[in-house]
């Protein structure tokens, strides 16, 4: 052991070891930071709405009956799931003052600004390994998740892509983690689009 520690020691005596290490902590750092995360912003809005208007004032942070927005970059308001699941209630519209720059009208769609939202079952369920669990459709209020029981030993979540509002009930519920949401896919061009 005292051979090696030996060998380490005489490494950063080198006359190029400042500069090996101060090369190295940037790197070191990078492998810790996600890049291209993109931030799940308040239903209604979107990155752009939310960085043309937003001011950070908290309002919609408060006025969440859920706890599901929390202050992320520079303050600005973004959704964490991991504390429950979104209701649409819209007091976040109703509570920020400047709703008509940030939020897109309540009438259309929730995450509709953000590409549509759905969720999406990991590797990490239990029931991939062969651990029965169905936490996350009991969560599920419109049952956009259901436990198909044709896969054996115990089963799959299927997900209902149509059914599935985005609301992240079954993220805060899932024990390990295993659930997350991605954007909803481009619809496929109709006949008519392709020809036209």
């Amino acid at each position: 052991m005292a051979l090696l520690s030996g060998c380490f020691s005489s490494l950063w005596d080198h006359p190029q070891a400042d500069l090996m290490q101060q090369r190295s902590f940037p790197l070191r750092r990078a492998l810790f930071q996600r890049s291209g995360t993109q931030i799940l912003r308040p239903p209604w809005s979107s990155e752009q709405r939310v960085l043309d208007g937003c001011t950070s004032c908290g309002a919609c942070l408060n006025a969440c009956p859920e706890a599901i927005l929390i202050a992320g970059p520079a303050g600005t308001p973004k959704v964490d799931f991991t504390n429950g699941g979104c209701t649409f209630c819209g007091d976040c519209v109703n509570s920020c003052p400047e709703a008509e720059t940030v939020f897109a009208p309540r009438k259309d769609e929730p995450w509709a600004e953000q590409g549509g939202l759905l969720a999406t079952i990991g590797d990490g369920c239990m029931l991939s390994f062969g651990i029965s669990c169905q936490i996350c459709t009991d969560s599920c209020e419109p049952e956009a998740l259901r436990l198909d029981l044709s896969v054996r030993p115990v089963g799959r979540i299927k997900l209902d892509t149509e059914a599935c509002t985005g609301c992240g009930a079954c993220i805060e519920a899932c024990p390990e983690q295993a659930i997350s949401t991605t954007t909803r896919p481009s619809p496929a061009p109709s006949e008519e689009t392709k020809h036209a």
